[in-house]
């Protein structure tokens, strides 16, 4: 069940709301537990059974992991939980990429390749692991307490806005709001104006820009020429960040009107001034979550700079791996590792001398590269396209003078400049002291609700007239 389909907007959410509200204040989380529970089983019915027992698994080896007096034993059970959850994890996602990957390696030598499994995918198994993983590692480590009841802990795994795309949750970040929070109107406001919005960056740009980044990607390597390439990767670098950034604004305004808060997950990535920094505004939960959970329990950079680096290249090859089981994304996370190495040696003092305008621009262009790895459908692709966006001067101006593969029609176009200008005006000083008088302004609210109700009304128009279309983050 999407977000951004009529079923969830106009069916879903309104009876999760109203009666999440008209039952007493100790029973709301049961209500969100089940209709969290239904959510789950509507879209994986037949996974929703392997999802329970491994968290009644977890739960239980996790407190007795807590209770334990003992070192040893505490790091055992640890280690089966974590097992646990990398196998099924492994199973589910990855088993079929190791058959091939064997097979292409058996085929050098004549032998009959193994068959593919071809399992599916469980919806949301990499986020829902990676916050299981998060829960009894902070336990062990003394950082958050393990959850009073079973409920509350299938609660925090299995809370629907956030369960198919993140943001990840830190247990402990929000374990006393299980038990005490805020409920009222101003909360409701505030929420289902972030709902909104996140709905409009989905439905108004990254769905409007999706066609176009598919038809530019679609081409064979004859007929892609640079400047369609160019304009079919500048169209998904923007509507990859719009449906990801939307669907974490739609979490985040869902739960903050049932009285939750989460921490954000985006903080205009665009306007950073190296790929150091845009891991910091991008998927914040998950750039946290690599830092918390990989790079320093392998040593961060307390070992020294060669150890740092290989920190650095192997968390971002497991983040690559995490998100698809493809060479692609392999190929991707050690892109990214790789660009953060060369930053740690000597790009980022070279950063330091640039005007802040060309270090965006820099940081812009080595993600939207980035994004040509990512988007691509195999490595052969990656070559092509990436080769189709270096041309020669002759090739350029030859692709000028004929009808392009690719071209922008004046909707495309201005929904292509609207997303440019949301990305990179926050860069302007003018713009950032408008943003600090806004947020001081007497009728901040009132203004910021009426926008709200307006992006609502004019995204369930387009979602009236418009095909289905999935958010991005829902494959992994």
């Amino acid at each position: 069940m999407v977000f951004s389909t009529p079923l969830f907007i106009f069916g879903f959410l309104p009876a999760v709301l109203a009666v999440y509200f008209l039952v007493p204040i100790r029973m709301r989380n049961y209500v969100a537990l089940a209709f969290s529970f239904f959510f789950y089983a509507w879209g994986a019915p037949r996974f929703i059974f392997v999802v329970v027992a491994s968290c009644i698994f977890d739960w239980v080896l996790t407190n007795r992991m807590y209770a334990s007096g003992r070192p040893e034993r505490k790091k055992w059970y640890l280690r089966v939980v974590v097992v646990q959850n990398v196998l099924i994890l492994a199973y589910f996602k990855y088993i079929d990429f190791g058959i091939f990957s064997v097979n292409s390696a058996l085929g050098f030598f004549g032998i009959e390749p193994m068959p593919l499994l071809e399992i599916a995918l469980p919806i949301g198994i990499s986020f829902i692991t990676f916050e299981k993983i998060t829960y009894v590692v902070d336990v062990y480590r003394g950082v958050g307490n393990p959850a009073p009841r079973l409920s509350t802990y299938f609660l925090y795994v299995h809370y629907f806005p956030q369960l198919i795309a993140g943001p990840i949750i830190q247990y402990h970040d929000i374990e006393s709001q299980f038990e005490r929070r805020e409920f009222g109107l101003d909360n409701a406001v505030v929420g289902m104006s972030r709902f909104s919005m996140g709905l409009a960056k989905k439905v108004l740009i990254a769905d409007a820009l999706a066609p176009t980044a598919d038809a530019a990607f679609s081409l064979p390597p004859d007929q892609l020429d640079p400047v369609s390439a160019w304009i079919g990767i500048t169209c998904f670098t923007m509507q990859i960040y719009f449906d990801f950034s939307g669907y974490s604004d739609m979490a985040i305004g869902i739960a903050r009107t049932m009285g939750f808060r989460f921490l954000e997950n985006f903080d205009q990535p665009y306007i950073s001034r190296s790929i150091t920094e845009f891991w910091r505004r991008w998927h914040i939960s998950l750039g946290n979550w690599i830092r918390t959970y990989l790079y320093i329990p392998l040593g961060g950079n307390r070992k020294g700079p060669a150890r740092t680096y290989l920190n650095l290249w192997v968390s971002f090859f497991l983040c690559g791996l995490w998100h698809g089981a493809a060479l692609n994304f392999v190929a991707w996370g050690i892109y990214q590792g790789s660009l953060l190495i060369l930053e740690r040696v000597y790009w980022l003092k070279i950063l330091e001398r640039f005007p802040a305008w060309l270090a965006i621009s820099a940081q812009f262009v080595l993600t939207m590269i980035g994004w040509v790895i990512f988007r691509s459908e195999d490595m052969n692709q990656v070559s092509f396209y990436l080769g189709a966006m270096i041309p020669n001067i002759t090739t350029l101006f030859a692709g000028i003078d004929r009808t392009l593969p690719i071209a922008l029609d004046w909707e495309v176009g201005v929904h292509l400049a609207v997303a440019l200008v949301l990305a990179f005006a926050p860069a302007m000083r003018r713009v950032q002291s408008l943003a600090a008088w806004f947020r001081l302004a007497r009728y901040r609210d009132e203004v910021m609700t009426a926008a709200a109700l307006a992006l609502f009304a004019l995204s369930v128009g387009r979602i009236a007239g418009a095909a289905f279309s999935p958010f991005l983050y829902f494959r992994f």
